[in-house]
């Protein structure tokens, strides 16, 4: 027995049924969508049967219809057949229990009906498996593949053709498939485990955490980091020991975290690249938020590292869609917040990280710690300045100006306490930081 499978958006219904009538396949198509299944069952490139639990779309409704049988005696039939070791639809017509014309009619229509409604799944998946049920095989009744096929098509609205894959469709899917374990978030890396262990363990010594990082290409962006201009070390560091001395056991950990994600999705690894150097930007530029306001500067390092991780794992979920890149990036843009936090929950990172992930354009739902929330949003958007034309330093020549500018409203952040005009006319250095720092 062989299986093909794949998803719905890259071949379609139509690929599919005219690919198993042309080729003569036997076998059993299934489809799949948020739940929902029907089956089409060929034998030599013609349906020969159809299951679904789609209202409108089972036989077993309309043959309890028809033929005024209940639903016991049909499960009945349906076991006689099997002992007998007939297709149900010929035990059906042998028993005289309901006339060819009126089974091939329900059953022409319900495959007509299944598969008008399966035109729509744009984001299903499919499968298509080379056997056949016994209580199908050699069925009395053949249907020709592609004209119901075509019939269908008329029947289906062509506005739906050429309309974009709907944006809530696709997200329910994703939902859904997330909390039925269909798709699973990435799973926590073992570094992360190892790591967040030994900082939760108050015995545990700086040697023993450094002890956890083998990786060299880490090692490395760590060392980068510490001896950028950011840090304005008037030593060099050069050992990974020094090294977490200066940054901090939660700094390290979003850096490891940063890291990870950055092999999570090869096939998209350019705009993760762009992620992750925005990520590092704005948590250099929120730790040196909190530190002016004498809040705790490593986890806002940590939660600016991490406020954009959903967008990393939404590249490789979407990335099987066929979807334009404006398309794509409206959807990321407007849920990476939601399936973020779900990652950090995933991963077991504390509420306030994952209220900063979840909030960080909308700091006034925030109720763990708002002030935390309010720096990563502000320091977010003092990040984005460098994709702008023109320095920072010449786009907000003041807080009042930045104010007006991003109609921000900020509760706990005294800006009289922040070297915002300091911290923005660096932005474009800390960017070419990042770039350098990521290698």
């Amino acid at each position: 027995m062989r299986n093909i499978q794949g998803h719905l958006s890259l071949m379609s219904l139509m690929d599919l049924i005219q690919w198993a009538n042309n080729s003569l396949r036997t076998g059993t198509l299934v489809l799949c969508e948020q739940g929902k299944q029907k089956k089409f069952y060929f034998q030599d490139g013609k349906i020969i049967f159809v299951w679904s639990e789609c209202r409108g779309e089972r036989i077993v409704d309309f043959l309890r219809l028809e033929s005024a049988i209940t639903k016991q005696q049909l499960n009945e039939n349906i076991i006689d057949a099997q002992n007998l070791g007939l297709p149900f639809i010929g035990y059906l017509l042998a028993e005289k229990i309901i006339s060819r014309e009126k089974l091939e009619e329900i059953i022409g229509q319900v495959a007509q009906s299944a598969m008008t409604d399966a035109l729509k799944w744009e984001s299903g998946e499919f499968e298509f498996i080379d056997e056949l049920p016994s209580f199908v095989v050699n069925g009395p009744l053949m249907f020709d593949s592609t004209q119901l096929l075509i019939e269908s098509a008329k029947e289906f609205d062509e506005t739906h053709l050429e309309k974009k894959v709907d944006k809530e469709h696709i997200l329910e899917e994703i939902k859904f498939n997330i909390m039925e374990g269909n798709i699973e978030l990435p799973p926590i890396p073992d570094i992360i485990q190892r790591i967040h262990e030994k900082i939760e363990d108050p015995t545990a010594s700086i040697e023993k955490i450094v002890d956890c990082i083998t990786d060299q290409i880490l090692v490395s962006k760590i060392l980068r980091i510490c001896n950028s201009p950011y840090y304005k070390n008037a030593t060099k560091v050069s050992t990974l020991k020094e090294a977490v001395i200066l940054i901090g056991l939660k700094s390290l950990l979003s850096i490891v975290t940063v890291h990870a994600l950055s092999c999570f999705s090869p096939r998209n690894a350019d705009e993760i690249r762009k992620i992750l150097r925005h990520s590092l930007v704005c948590g250099m530029i929120a730790r040196q938020i909190a530190k002016d306001m004498g809040s705790n500067y490593e986890l806002a390092f940590m939660c600016g590292m991490l406020h954009d991780i959903g967008k990393t794992v939404m590249l490789d979920m979407l990335y099987d869609y066929m979807l334009s890149p404006e398309f794509r990036a409206k959807i990321i843009e407007d849920n990476h917040t939601e399936i973020g936090c779900m990652l950090a929950r995933k991963w077991n990172f504390g509420e306030e990280i994952q209220e900063c992930i979840m909030y960080h354009h909308s700091p006034d739902q925030a109720t763990i710690n708002r002030s935390m929330v309010e720096i990563i949003y502000l320091a977010n958007l003092m990040t984005h300045t460098s994709d702008q034309p023109g320095s920072a330093g010449e786009l907000f020549l003041n807080m009042a100006q930045f104010n007006r500018y991003c109609d921000l409203n900020l509760e706990n952040i005294d800006v009289q306490q922040v070297s915002v005009s300091n911290l923005l006319n660096d932005v474009d250095n800390l960017d070419r930081d990042a770039e350098e720092i990521l290698g």
